[in-house]
């Protein structure tokens, strides 16, 4: 029989993606046993407001029992991070950069670091620096589960030159940049998007564009560029001046911009180009806008709900490497975690 391995884990955030991933860890038991002779042994959860903890690992109903409570709106108690095994792997689900004096922690004692957390990365480039040259995986903070990272650190790998990258990061600016197309107006597009649960509860969080340019800039921080998040140029859909309503004082003053928006999609649009809302990766810069593509192109033709990361590289010039499918959503980011997590698991070597 296959000798298991214990390998412990703590997770930080415990929101949708942590607790899809608690339960995809349970699910996964026997599998992660016959392939890889590993058991996943999670020995803490940690909330906005607290920590549950335990040496030995909590035991399956143990942890659903937490997955349970944070459903039910209740936290953890207060209480100080623990000490943590050598070799622990700490999966960072939260959107703070809070927790990076706890990620840089983790990596100088030796153990693993997985991020769906962007911050960590598209913040201070020292982060970056020490988080990329460690035992750390970050393949969910581009495109979920899509193999955008791994794709992009083989080609780096194998001596390819990565020229070009664009894509389409965002699923909620692709629907929105889709309605625009159809005519629809940007005030009900935005609605529409945020009813069907397609926007962060406030909407201009994703219509600023920074979270399409966060994905951006690890990209252009992989290939070597140092920048930083004011270096990249970023198209918002909307005026700054708006910051200051409420969210639904934004959602009915959405429709003071329809003309505008309106004007700008027809004229991207023009001679049946698509209209995407797109990040472009070359020649030291970065930028996310709304863009006019060729139909026939590979980002004019995926679905609007859909993610795309295209290569143009020396091996791939005339019909670049490109990455498509599901950007977003809770279960399949979790998945994606849980495949980072199990490419580190293991014995330190």
């Amino acid at each position: 029989m296959k000798q298991i391995f214990d390998q412990p884990v703590f997770l930080l955030g415990f929101g949708g993606v942590g607790r899809a991933l608690a339960r995809q860890i349970v699910a996964s038991r026997d599998k992660l046993a016959r392939r890889r002779g590993l058991r996943l042994m999670v020995i803490g959860v940690a909330d906005s407001r607290g920590i549950a903890h335990t040496t030995h690992g909590f035991d399956d109903d143990a942890l659903m029992r937490l997955v349970a409570l944070k459903e039910a709106g209740a936290h953890f108690e207060p209480a100080s991070l623990p000490a943590l095994p050598a070799n622990c792997i700490v999966v960072d689900t939260t959107a703070t950069d809070a927790t990076v004096p706890i990620l840089l922690n983790s990596l100088r004692a030796g153990g693993g670091v997985v991020l769906a957390n962007k911050l960590p990365l598209a913040g201070d480039l020292d982060w970056f620096d020490a988080i990329s040259a460690a035992r750390a995986r970050w393949e969910t903070t581009v495109g979920a589960a899509m193999p955008v990272i791994q794709t992009l650190n083989y080609l780096l790998d194998s001596g390819d030159e990565v020229q070009r990258i664009e894509g389409s990061l965002s699923g909620t600016l692709g629907f929105i940049a889709a309605q625009l197309e159809a005519g629809i107006s940007f005030g009900d597009a935005v609605r529409e998007a945020k009813q069907r649960g397609y926007t962060e509860p406030d909407p201009r969080q994703d219509l600023g564009g920074k979270d399409a340019a966060r994905k951006a800039l690890i990209l252009a921080r992989m290939l070597g560029y140092r920048l930083n998040l004011s270096d990249v140029q970023i198209e918002s859909l909307y005026p700054a001046e708006m910051d200051a309503l409420t969210v639904d004082e934004f959602l009915r003053e959405a429709d003071s911009l329809n003309a505008r928006m309106a004007q700008r999609a027809a004229g991207l649009t023009r001679g049946g180009r698509k209209l995407r809302y797109a990040a472009v990766i070359e020649r030291g810069a970065c930028r996310v806008e709304l863009t006019g593509v060729d139909p026939a192109s590979k980002l004019g033709g995926i679905r609007t709900s859909d993610s795309i990361v295209v290569f143009t590289t020396r091996h791939y010039q005339d019909n670049p490497l490109a990455i498509s499918g599901r950007g977003a959503g809770q279960e399949v980011t979790a998945s994606g975690v849980l495949g980072d997590v199990v490419s580190l698991a293991g014995p330190m070597r």
